[in-house]
């Protein structure tokens, strides 16, 4: 039974910025979700899948993609030999937790990461380009749900590059759950400790942000880019490629972007957006 509403607030994204939202619904089964989509053909609406809204920019005052936020029920379970199932509402640091309280090697450079499984399985979440690793490293297979078929794809079978997989965006194919092979590792000191106090390091986190706003950019004008405000949105002075927002508008984050898109156009460098936009 689908139960599409409106409403305005500023709580579905981490940038938090303030919207009315003319169609949002919530699923707690991959029937559910097939359910909306079905309401969507008939209402000629977008979908999009929320997860945590760490990567989302919401475009419009009145977004009018139809939102639906991913309520599957979370669960971890072990597999034995080191094989986890998890649902894609489990949040990475469920993950990570489990992990080191199992004495099992992780993505644990992912501590600083405020996402979902099926978020970070959407992303290719990873270290960053130069350290080739990210969390299909530990993938074996992933369950999605596309037309209303509920398929398993192993790892290889995944369409996936730099920050992006056939998941990422506004469409169909929602992820129910992964099935994860870890390791076993011993630790001398606790990595999910220590990736967090590089994030106190390197990240800012003093106001609401998406984190990494391009997945391609040139750092050289990225660089120059910083401190660099538009309203109440500015680039990050302590961390580049990262805007810090206090405006209810996203205008001023969509203003950010732009001049950095026409920055590396005048200067023939390639650029690539990494939080996806939602109208």
């Amino acid at each position: 039974m689908v139960a599409v509403t409106a409403f305005d607030t500023s709580q579905l994204s981490t940038f938090r910025t303030h919207h009315h939202f003319e169609r949002y619904g919530e699923f707690k089964s991959a029937e559910e979700f097939a359910e909306y989509c079905r309401w969507a053909d008939g209402h000629s609406a977008r979908v999009y899948i929320l997860g945590n809204g760490s990567n989302t920019l919401f475009a419009r005052p009145s977004v009018r993609s139809l939102v639906l936020k991913n309520s599957l029920p979370r669960t971890i379970r072990s597999l034995g030999d080191g094989r986890v199932e998890v649902s894609s509402t489990v949040q990475i640091n469920e993950v990570l937790n489990y992990c080191y309280q199992h004495a099992l090697d992780s993505f644990y450079y992912l501590a600083s990461v405020p996402a979902s499984i099926g978020g970070a399985l959407a992303m290719n979440a990873g270290r960053g380009k130069t350290h080739h690793c990210t969390i299909y490293d530990f993938v074996e297979s992933v369950t999605y749900v596309h037309e209303g078929a509920v398929q398993t794809l192993s790892n290889a079978e995944i369409q996936r590059g730099y920050r992006r997989t056939m998941f990422t965006g506004i469409q169909r194919s929602l992820i129910l759950s992964a099935v994860l092979r870890f390791d076993a590792a011993h630790f001398e000191h606790n990595p999910l400790t220590e990736r967090r106090q590089w994030a106190k390091e390197h990240q800012d986190n003093t106001l609401p942000n998406c984190g990494t706003v391009f997945k391609y950019a040139s750092y050289p004008i990225m660089n120059r880019l910083r401190g660099l405000r538009i309203g109440d949105a500015y680039f990050s002075s302590k961390t580049s490629n990262w805007i810090l927002n206090k405006s209810s508008s996203s205008a001023p984050i969509l203003t950010l972007i732009k001049v950095a898109k026409v920055l590396h156009y005048l200067s023939f460098k390639k650029i690539d957006l990494e939080v996806i936009e939602v109208d």
